[in-house]
């Protein structure tokens, strides 16, 4: 970069960004920083710097570098709650052959998380005058003024150049025989998209962010458009025990005092479902409601407990049970069929009946039991099915 230059662009508000930002303030009339990143108010990761999670250590030399371009830049840090002590006498160094012993070095050394730091930076360097500093921008290439001169940058809006979807979440469940590939996603904090795709009888799942959007153009909806303009934050990571497990403690005849079960010591649901946090909170509340409800000083009833405890997780068991269960390739039992039949009409249903749709999403969030499917109206819309030539914008007009 040659002399006289009046306007610098910086891409990256990283550690180095902002360094860079911070020495061209003092000769450049206007120096912009450019960040991908939807830049944290506060001290937290940003997704442009993964490592920020874990720990970071600022050298002595490199302290007193960035202390003489931000002065105070230590006492600050200090103020908000970053301990400094000296490297000799606070350091327990395991070596191959031994520990050496706490030795003054006179050598302040400061810690701190790389989120910390960074933010308090980003506001040095923000408060320069002629510094700007613009986030949620993509560089996508450099501008020139013929061979070997760079005038400029070229950048597209956010890490896709695309608005934010009109949507906070799609659900696209699994469903035996056919349906056999889905997807859940949601908007997060930070403005993130939180996206699981998930698979049935044999599907074999993506491993890695190709195989990932190649899967969920697979899928019917918006959700792998909207995954192509985005850029991951993680690697793809894969689970695989969805099991149901129940186990029957409440029909042993004896119990031990002193002891309780709850969670998925007791039960544990296949998470396509989304019960288990949930119900977690209901048994959490169970609990609570039998200590206050005891007298004064007498244990607990842990068989009472464990029975009541059944009766919480009866309907959630059945919600994930009987969907599942239709997979199995052996014959299976008229009663499931019965329930799969049942569930799958009433889904079938739900996008063409406003009133079905509020009736079976308070089932799902369990704010509603399912008793409320028996009120003859609603149980009548099931039994009927969707009525060809509705929908749901149709019927809610």
């Amino acid at each position: 970069m040659g002399r006289g230059v009046r306007h610098a662009v910086v891409i990256g508000a990283g550690m180095a960004g902002l360094a860079a930002a911070r020495v061209l303030a003092d000769s450049c009339e206007a120096v912009t920083v450019i960040e991908r990143d939807t830049l944290p108010r506060g001290s937290a990761p940003r997704a442009g710097a993964p490592q920020g999670h874990h720990v970071h250590g600022l050298l002595a030399l490199g302290a007193e570098v960035f202390e003489g371009y931000f002065p105070g830049l230590r006492a600050e840090l200090e103020q908000a709650g970053a301990p400094v002590w000296d490297w000799g006498e606070g350091l327990c160094a395991v070596l191959p052959n031994g520990t050496p012993p706490p030795t003054p070095m006179g050598m302040p050394i400061q810690t701190f998380s790389r989120p910390f730091l960074e933010h308090a930076l980003r506001r040095r360097v923000r408060a320069l005058e002629p510094v700007t500093l613009r986030d949620g921008l993509t560089v996508t290439g450099l501008r020139t003024a013929g061979p070997g001169k760079v005038v400029g940058v070229r950048v597209k809006d956010g890490d896709g150049g695309q608005a934010p979807p009109s949507w906070m979440g799609v659900l696209q469940p699994l469903r035996a025989p056919d349906f056999h590939k889905g997807c859940y996603a949601i908007q997060i904090e930070n403005k993130a998209l939180h996206v699981t795709l998930h698979g049935a009888n044999g599907t074999q799942l993506p491993h890695d962010d190709e195989d990932f959007l190649a899967y969920a153009k697979t899928l019917r909806g918006p959700i792998a458009d909207v995954i192509a303009s985005l850029t991951p934050t993680s690697a793809v990571r894969r689970y695989a025990r969805t099991v149901n497990r129940r186990v029957a403690y409440h029909r042993l005849s004896r119990w031990p005092d002193g002891l309780i079960a709850l969670g998925d010591s007791v039960c544990a649901f296949n998470p396509a479902y989304g019960q288990g946090m949930t119900v977690a909170a209901l048994e959490a509340r169970l609990l609570d409601q039998m200590l206050r409800g005891r007298r004064t000083r007498m244990p607990l009833d842990g068989r009472v407990f464990q029975q009541r405890l059944a009766r919480i997780t009866a309907s959630s068991w059945l919600m994930a049970t009987i969907p599942d269960r239709a997979w199995e390739r052996s014959r299976t039992a008229w009663p499931v069929k019965a329930g799969n039949w049942f569930m799958n009409r009433l889904i079938d249903t739900v996008p063409h009946d406003p009133r079905l749709y509020t009736a079976f999403s308070g089932l799902f969030h369990m704010t509603a039991g399912p008793l409320t499917l028996a009120d003859p109206r609603l149980l009548s819309r099931v039994l009927i099915g969707p009525r060809p030539g509705t929908s749901l914008r149709a019927a809610a007009a």
